[in-house]
């Protein structure tokens, strides 16, 4: 049987017309700045550790401002990885489990807005907080060890049906697919606003934080020695596609991303021999994980 890709492009009435906020970055950027280009300079191997250690801390965990229907209906446990305990939540009990994957400086329950529907359709949902982000223990976290934790929520919840990942949490699921553990396998894989090269993200803190090359330089060896020595390319999801077992890819994404740029879903696309792209604009890079028509494209791919 021959995998037919496609591309859709999302036609809505009801397509969010606000305008995708700016970043905003902390008032202390500019100390830091100042630090690289002065300290960092002369002391390149101090830089380049500084950098990591911005580059894996979470400048904030996600909390809930006001509670819902969704969040009381969950049930809450612990599981252990590491030396952390991560917090984990549970819907529904069906057979086939689909697994809600959060990116950086978000949580799980981030993605509830598609547990509703998955439940009418009988799925079990279980969604986790990363290392270091929402109410699990630990204070910084990187691309391997947010995909340990992906590998030690599947084994301990079973085998699973379909995986949606939002942002970091798509490279964090490839990851952990084709890199830390072979054997898992999906039928349904869904990719929203992913980063397909971590490169991109460090490029994009080096100029934000105005590294030094010398500096950079001992900040991308520390990052490939957390990779257990491997190329940090290794971590490009358009290279993982033999190595992750899928059976089919929905990549979701807005054209016009200000946080993670739509070349990204283009580059997996490209790649990827068994995935379709869906195209919306104007929903930036956090509303199109909570729009309705985007649930409901999801919710037809994993019926499928």
């Amino acid at each position: 049987m021959t995998f037919e890709k496609t591309v859709e492009i999302l036609e809505s009435n009801s397509i969010d017309s606000i305008s995708p906020k700016e970043v905003k970055y902390p008032p202390a950027l500019f100390l830091i700045q100042f630090f690289f280009q002065t300290v960092g300079r002369v002391f390149p191997r101090i830089g380049g550790k500084l950098a990591y250690y911005f580059f894996t801390k979470p400048r904030l965990k996600a909390k809930h401002r006001r509670s819902d229907h969704i969040l009381e209906s969950a049930k809450v446990f612990e599981f252990l990885y590491g030396k952390d305990i991560l917090k984990a939540y549970e819907w529904g009990s069906g057979d086939k489990i689909i697994l809600l994957v959060h990116g950086w400086e978000s949580r799980g329950t981030s993605l509830r807005s598609f547990v509703p529907p998955l439940l009418k359709k009988g799925y079990r949902v279980v969604a986790f907080d990363g290392p270091a982000h929402g109410d699990s223990g630990g204070k910084r976290t990187n691309l391997p060890h947010f995909a340990g934790a992906v590998k030690a929520i599947i084994n301990q919840i079973g085998e699973v049906y379909g995986i949606i990942a939002h942002s970091f949490g798509g490279p964090s699921v490839t990851y952990a697919m084709s890199v830390l553990d072979e054997t898992i396998k999906v039928n349904k894989l869904v990719f929203v606003a992913v980063p397909s090269q971590i490169q991109w993200p460090i490029q994009k803190a080096v100029n934000t934080m105005k590294i030094p090359n010398k500096a950079t330089e001992v900040f991308k060896s520390i990052l490939q020695e957390k990779l257990e020595g491997r190329p940090l390319k290794i971590s490009d999801i358009a290279l993982r596609f033999k190595e992750t077992k899928a059976n089919e890819v929905l990549v979701v994404h807005d054209e016009f991303d200000p946080v993670v740029t739509f070349q990204s879903a283009e580059h997996i696309f490209e790649n990827w021999d068994n995935a379709s792209l869906f195209v919306t604009k104007g929903l930036g890079h956090y509303r199109i994980m909570k729009h309705p028509d985007v649930i409901q494209r999801i919710l037809q791919f994993i019926n499928d």
